[in-house]
Formats: C-alpha cells, structure tokens, sequence
C-alpha cells in the first residue's frame, strides 16, 4: 500500500527566499527557517500575526520584509464585569512595542547567524479592529463580547477580527494554527474546548456570506477534552470545497503539534486560496 503524500509537495509553494544573488548551498536553507522561525517566536505572547516574509540576499547586505498583523483585543469603552475580582484583575500588555524590542534583539542574532556587515529589516503593519468586521456578523456574536462574558470570552474580539481577515483571503493557514495553539493550550478548564471550538464554528458560519476564499479545513485530534479513560476525539470543520487532488491549485497546509493537561493534541489547517 503506498503511503500518502504531503498535499503540498507537488504544488507550487512560496520560497522565503527572493533576491538577485542565488543561494545554491544547503546552509543558507537552513538560514531562511532559522530567521523565519526566529521572527515567529518573537510573535508569540502578543495579538501579532506572522503573515508573510521576504528575505533578499546581495553581497553582504540582507534585506527582511515581513508583513504583520495587528489584532487589537480590548476595546475604548471600560472592562465592566459581575465580578469584583476580575473587575481589579490586571491584564498584561501586549502592545506593539513588546515585539519591536524582541524584533530589535533578533536581528543581532540573524546577523551573528548569516555573517553579513548590515541587515535591513522593514515591517509592514496591518492594523485591524473589531468595527472593521460587518454589523451583521458582529451581531451573531455579540454574547461572546458581552462585558460580563469578556474574562470567559477574552478569544472573541481579536478570534472575529482574525477569522474575517481569513475568509477574505487577507491572512494564511499559519496564524489560524497559531490562534488555536494557544487558545487551546490555555482551556485547561473542564468543558472550556467545547465553548471555544463552538465559537469557532458560529464565527465561521457568521462570517461566510463574506468569503473570498475557495474553502477552509480544520482537523484537531487528539486529548483535549476530558473524556472517560483518556480517548482521544476529533473535532473538524470545514467550508467550501478543499481540491487536494488537483495539483493545480494552490493550498496553504500547516501541521502543529501542542500540549494539554489531558494529553497531546494535532492541529491540521487547510486553507484553498
């Protein structure tokens, strides 16, 4: 029986790597992943988005264009809640400031990595807020920003403004993993997956008269849940129609692995542009 292959390996793929001098050798592969995976874990803990980065190489001179999405999660109006404790519960910053001292930092190491004179690395920020999704769609999913349901809830603001930018072909397979990685790592709760996956899937079917994209798929399996004898479950979801087997289209595919207080858990994202 012959073994699958990846439904990206045959299809034309989007190389880090766009310059006028060509890396023929197998270090400088392994340069790009570094920098790419280095500039994504300077993402994580903040609403930003790793969308997309351009690397061009000339002489000693290397030139970084990443494009990055900014979610903002709170709005204006003041954080009002039934509850006195979370009324006086502080919320971290997770400004943009955060990622431009850890972005600062790492181009000290890309360039101690590549071994070049100069690096210039230029950022392209898209700014996004919750008035920026349809009035229809936000009033599909108004109990989820509720003042009383905003602590339980704190995914919905910046969960419908990544989810939107998804549908409309603005956003890749590679933020909505990292969306469901860490929202999942942190409902360790009992029943907490089952509210969020709920939600994922009415903010999907809110947001679905405004999709420009040929489909989506989400596949979680795994122990994240709290079932009898510890068994695994799978949870998917799609919209649209997902052509694997036509080479000719072009399809994001990402695989993530995370961890629960239950167990291991795989996430596979489709996305058909």
């Amino acid at each position: 029986m012959a073994q699958k292959a990846h439904p990206t390996i045959l299809r034309p793929t989007f190389d880090l790597y766009k310059g006028s001098t060509y890396w023929d050798e197998a270090k400088f592969y392994y340069i790009t992943s570094t920098i790419k995976r280095l500039i994504e874990s300077c993402c994580v803990g903040t609403t930003q988005y790793l969308n997309n980065i351009r690397i061009n190489r000339h002489l000693e001179l290397i030139t970084i264009e990443i494009d990055i999405i900014h979610l903002h999660f709170r709005s204006r109006g003041r954080f009002v809640s039934r509850r006195y404790k979370e009324n006086k519960k502080t919320i971290k910053k997770q400004s943009w400031t955060v990622l431009a001292c850890r972005l600062h930092a790492a181009i000290k190491l890309v360039q101690k990595l590549s071994r070049t004179k100069k690096i210039n690395l230029k950022i392209n920020r898209l700014k996004f807020y919750t008035r920026a999704v349809p009035k229809p769609a936000r009033r599909q999913l108004i109990y989820f920003n509720k003042g009383f349901n905003r602590a339980k809830y704190d995914y919905a603001r910046y969960g419908m403004q990544l989810i939107y930018l998804l549908v409309n072909n603005k956003a890749n397979a590679s933020s909505l993993s990292r969306f469901l990685t860490q929202n999942i790592c942190s409902r360790q709760r009992r029943k907490r997956h089952y509210q969020f996956l709920a939600f994922i899937k009415q903010a999907f079917q809110a947001l679905e008269p405004y999709r420009k994209i040929t489909g989506l798929k989400i596949q979680i399996k795994g122990r994240f849940t709290h079932k009898a004898k510890g068994r695994s479950r799978s949870w998917k979801y799609q919209i649209g129609s997902m052509p694997l087997s036509q080479l000719d289209k072009k399809i994001q595919a990402v695989y993530t692995q995370t961890q629960t207080a239950y167990g291991s858990v795989g996430i596979k994202v489709w996305i058909c542009s």
